[in-house]
């Protein structure tokens, strides 16, 4: 399975947008939710502060003797319930003097702000406060709390919303993978089993699942089509079989009667010739109607019970020697190349496999001109051994290697040929009924025909 047909997918691609989307959504929700909390600490302690400005400002107000000693007393021990080490109070005189509390000297503006104590009074450890600068009744009043509360707090919060924010996108794109997987797997079992269909095997259907997704539904439709056209083919194989059927008594018949007038004209000491030729054109529809019923009867069979174990080596052996004479007619090389491995064994129907190599041979003998090579290989790779059948005569167009296989195909120049364009369909029935792979391809020059059978 190619993660990059996963990703490519439908539903990974709209979860893909989905989680943009989501991550979007979330990140300006962020935003807000980040703004309105930090608003609300900063009033909150805002708020505080203002209230330890007030409480100073009615201790001032109450100090009726003006006696400085007494204010800073009242603060310093009014100040004895506040986190001495995170809030700085200060007290100064107009001149800058500090009277009372934790910082040495006021900042330089009046009102907020923030500022950085020098760590000296608030236990080594530098803190930016935020701090309230107020001038009250001759005195400089200093507030401040330390801001690493609000800034922990705040710094919590945002790692918290990026990872509700990347929890939701990857949860969505999770979502989208697997749902993208779950299709997949339904589009590739699809597109085996059409491939079964293409190869033959016609009783193959769509798998539908419980889900009755989309998938499924087009799945269904597509099982009612294929039970359409698998009737339809049976309708037209059997109405082929019946007439080549029909065909085939007659001709037989006639056969046999022309075989009796000849012997009664040789009696007679006359000639037999145009008996002979139309013996010979009887023999050839003959042929044809065997075949055709041949045909369909490999693919109407579904049964393997006449397999068995067969070394391919060994049948290769065989059907070159037998065809070397037919070769030699036309001054051809018939020559067999073995797999050196002896890997070879596979399952099969040994009459049908002899066809296949007989039929294959005679394609390239009666196709190639004289003095042309024709090589039967037998080669093993891993699981699968194929067998090839390679010329070096004029090959096809490019154009036609598709149509090899089509029964009664032949090419334009073959037209007035005695051939019927039956024997390559009779190979594609055999390998069909094999389940094995049938290529066709340009030897450049010469044509080349492979059958790829899975190894026993």
């Amino acid at each position: 399975m190619k993660r990059s047909n996963i990703v490519s997918g439908a539903a990974f691609t709209t979860a893909l947008y989905a989680a943009v989307v989501i991550l979007l959504s979330v990140a300006a929700l962020a935003f807000l939710t980040f703004e309105r909390i930090r608003g609300d600490l900063q009033r909150e302690m805002d708020s505080l502060l203002i209230d330890e400005m007030r409480f100073i400002q009615e201790i001032l107000d109450d100090n009726d003797n003006d006696n400085d000693s007494d204010v800073v007393q009242a603060i310093d021990d009014a100040t004895l319930w506040l986190p001495f080490d995170t809030s700085l109070i200060g007290l100064f005189d107009n001149q800058g003097k500090r009277l009372a509390g934790n910082i040495d000297e006021y900042p330089s503006f009046r009102g907020w702000g923030e500022i950085e104590d020098d760590g000296i009074n608030l236990g080594g450890e530098k803190r930016i406060h935020r701090v309230n600068v107020q001038t009250y009744r001759g005195f400089v009043i200093v507030v401040g709390r330390d801001l690493a509360f609000v800034t922990s707090t705040l710094r919590s919060l945002a790692w918290s919303l990026v990872a509700i924010g990347l929890g939701a996108t990857l949860c969505t794109l999770l979502v989208g993978y697997i749902s993208s997987v779950r299709t997949y797997r339904k589009l590739d079992q699809m597109a085996k089993t059409l491939n079964k269909v293409s190869r033959g095997e016609v009783k193959a259907r769509l798998p539908v699942g419980k889900n009755n997704d989309q998938i499924d539904r087009v799945s269904r439709l597509m099982n009612s089509h294929l039970d359409n056209l698998t009737a339809l083919m049976s309708t037209t194989r059997s109405a082929a079989a019946a007439i080549a059927h029909d065909l085939k008594n007659p001709l037989t018949h006639a056969y046999i009667t022309l075989q009796q007038a000849k012997d009664s004209l040789q009696s007679d000491g006359q000639s037999v010739e145009a008996i002979d030729q139309i013996q010979s054109e009887l023999d050839r529809l003959k042929w044809t109607f065997e075949t055709v019923l041949r045909i369909n009867r490999i693919e109407e069979g579904n049964s393997s019970k006449a397999f068995s174990y067969l070394d391919l080596n060994r049948l290769g052996q065989e059907a070159v020697e037998n065809m070397i004479p037919l070769a030699e007619v036309k001054a051809q090389s018939l020559s067999f190349v073995e797999n050196q491995s002896g890997r070879t064994l596979i399952e099969g129907d040994e009459g049908m496999l002899k066809q296949l190599c007989a039929n294959l041979l005679q394609n390239s003998i009666d196709h190639c001109p004289e003095h042309s090579k024709v090589l039967l290989t037998v080669e093993q790779e891993e699981s699968t051994v194929t067998l090839s059948v390679v010329d070096n005569g004029p090959g096809v167009p490019e154009n036609t290697l598709g149509k090899l296989f089509v029964p009664f195909y032949k090419l334009e120049s073959e037209r007035n040929s005695v051939g019927n364009g039956l024997g390559l369909a009779l190979v594609k029935a055999i390998a069909d009924h094999h389940s094995s792979l049938l290529t066709a391809t340009n030897n450049s020059p010469g044509l080349a025909v492979s059958v790829q059978f899975d190894a026993a």
